[in-house]
């Protein structure tokens, strides 16, 4: 959202961008001061309690939700993540077009496969996050997702379809870049949370079928990684930095069983890296629109994972250009 936020304002839109995030943070990221409402030290004390008490994360949610609906402007659209419905009902109350930004599956579809993540045994998704995702489904002029296969989740819960919008999430190309010079240390790279719903135990399956080195950069969420010597883990890095590590595989994988894009497939891509990818995240969509869709994998039989990182490890390595068409 602070992406779309910084492009809206590039553009010449008039916004404003109210969320917890430090202000500082937002100007890094190419934000003007002028379009920030940053709700970070009203919040600060409500995040500390999501740290010590993690079944409570809800609050901070509901109390952002509410402060920011106290400071909400009149508008002609508001843009809100579907985790929130008492502020985007006060925009639309004063005239707003409401628009939904939607970053996984319908909830209800993302519900079923968590609950059948093997790793986890408390509840996939909170009764009141369901009931607060469909609520504002409900009152939601229009949904934004980022992929085909998200589209379609919604569309089999009767969704009308002239409500549902497909924005695919972009990459900035000035940072994610190939590097000169850059020693391949590794084999395979997957950037993200590693956990089931990304499918990081089919990661782990297929790697130990071969003598590929594997690096991993993020958090470790429900999957334990394993202690072997061809498996590194970074913990979560800034992007700048985060590019360096992509410059150093060959191949990025993300064999997700649920993932409503995948930015980091962009940003492989970015580097020159080839990736597989599942037909549940962004892949499909992203094969379709570059140049040399052959860059792109899409993994039908998660089972043959290690198959497809041996093909693109073995391709001649050409030059890739990251053109959208």
């Amino acid at each position: 959202m602070l992406d779309l936020a910084r492009e809206l304002d590039h553009t010449g839109f008039d916004i404003k961008f109210y969320s917890f995030i430090p202000t500082s943070r937002c100007i890094k990221f190419g934000l003007q001061k002028k379009c920030i409402v940053s709700l970070f030290g009203i919040i600060a004390p409500f995040l500390i309690l999501r740290r010590i008490f993690p079944k409570l994360s809800w609050i901070h949610i509901k109390v952002q939700d509410f402060i920011m609906g106290i400071f909400m402007r009149k508008c002609d659209i508001c843009i809100s993540l579907t985790g929130y419905v008492y502020a985007p009902r006060i925009a639309q109350k004063k005239g707003a077009i409401i628009i939904m930004e939607r970053g996984s599956k319908h909830i209800l579809e993302q519900k079923k496969i968590l609950e059948k993540n093997p790793h986890k045994k408390n509840e996939a998704i909170p009764n009141r996050n369901i009931k607060c995702n469909l609520k504002a489904y409900q009152f939601a002029n229009f949904i934004s997702v980022a992929s085909q296969h998200v589209k379609e989740s919604f569309l089999l819960h009767q969704y009308p379809e002239n409500r549902i919008f497909v924005n695919p999430y972009g990459v900035d190309l000035s940072m994610f870049k190939p590097l000169p010079n850059i020693p391949k240390k590794y084999d395979v790279i997957m950037v993200g949370g590693w956990g089931y719903e990304k499918g990081c135990d089919l990661i782990v399956e297929a790697i130990r079928k071969t003598n590929y080195s594997f690096i991993h950069v993020g958090s470790i969420k429900d999957v334990d990684f394993p202690q072997e010597k061809n498996f590194t883990h970074i913990d979560p890095v800034d992007q700048s930095k985060l590019i360096e590590y992509y410059n150093q595989a060959k191949v990025f994988i993300l064999p997700s069983r649920q993932d409503g894009f995948g930015m980091v497939l962009s940003q492989a891509l970015a580097c020159n890296l080839p990736i597989i990818g599942s037909n549940n995240c962004g892949a499909p969509d992203l094969k379709k629109m570059v140049e040399l869709p052959e860059y792109i994998t899409i993994i039908k039989d998660m089972l043959l994972v290690f198959l497809f990182i041996s093909y693109q490890i073995c391709k001649k390595n050409t030059e890739f250009k990251f053109i959208l068409t």
